[in-house]
């Protein structure tokens, strides 16, 4: 099997920065979408081979590998950039939409930007650079596997985070993917605000309260300012958001959407 550096190497132009992109948790039901941006050149190549060569994808490594090999890649790359997209707006955009806007927005925080970007799968996002796409892209090539990895040890990252700021979920252990722990959880403690409600598994466990629909809408009316509107995003929707419909979620961004223009016209903002 060729080595994905060497593939790299034989279907990239010669004397050029290039760049992968893949991500994590497209299908987890719980957490953000998280994509990365790994970028090569001749000179990173030269230099730290031996390290790129241990790149595979994410998912034939272990925990303690991946983690250890994040930290080898984010020393040795010329550049590299992680995004994350949060459940509000997988559920507002849908996950297919989600995981292109996470990948142009890791590509867009490059320091800098690769002049050809490798992409896993078979959908463009679309970044503005030159796009090849590959299947299975993060078990052919180097760069794409190595986005494969920054992206799977952050986000594990941040779903023990989450683990922390909402305990009893699992969250450290199934990392918002699918299980019977984690289904068993969510019918225990109810859908939490970081679940993603458009997803049915999740929406079919869910407890809704209907007076908390109204008490947000009154709360979302009584807003003055363009600062108050945001912070009841914060302060409001977001900690309330397992316990609402998602067709109560689109009400309520349309509303807060006129609200927030009302608003920001009267203060001049508009």
């Amino acid at each position: 099997m060729v080595n994905p550096l060497d593939w790299d190497l034989g279907n990239v132009p010669p004397g050029i920065a290039w760049g992968g992109v893949d991500e994590a948790g497209r299908g987890a039901w719980a957490g953000p979408v998280v994509a990365a941006c790994a970028v090569l050149d001749a000179e990173s190549v030269h230099k730290w081979g031996h390290v790129l060569r241990a790149v595979r994808d994410s998912k034939q490594l272990t925990p303690e590998r991946r983690e250890v090999l994040a930290r080898e890649l984010k020393s040795v790359l010329p550049a590299w950039a992680v995004a994350e997209v949060d459940a509000l707006a997988i559920d507002r955009e849908n996950i297919l939409e989600a995981t292109l806007m996470a990948m142009r927005q890791a590509v867009s925080d490059l320091p800098t930007r690769p002049r050809l970007l490798l992409v896993d799968g078979n959908r463009a996002p679309r970044t503005g650079l030159p796009e090849r796409l590959v299947v299975d892209g993060d078990a052919v090539s180097c760069a794409i596997g190595a986005a494969s990895i920054l992206a799977k040890a952050h986000r594990d990252a941040l779903m023990v985070g989450l683990e922390e700021q909402h305990p009893g979920y699992g969250f450290g252990q199934h990392k918002g993917y699918g299980t019977a722990l984690h289904r068993a959880r969510i019918r225990e403690l109810g859908v939490s605000p970081v679940h993603r409600i458009s997803y049915a598994p999740v929406a079919a466990l869910q407890t809704v309260d209907e007076d908390l629909r109204d008490t947000l809408r009154r709360s979302l009316e009584a807003c003055a300012s363009v600062a108050e509107l945001q912070g009841w995003v914060a302060t409001a929707l977001r900690p309330s958001y397992g316990r609402l419909k998602l067709v109560w979620v689109e009400t309520l961004r349309r509303r807060y959407a006129e609200r927030l223009a009302q608003v920001a016209a009267a203060e001049g903002l508009a």
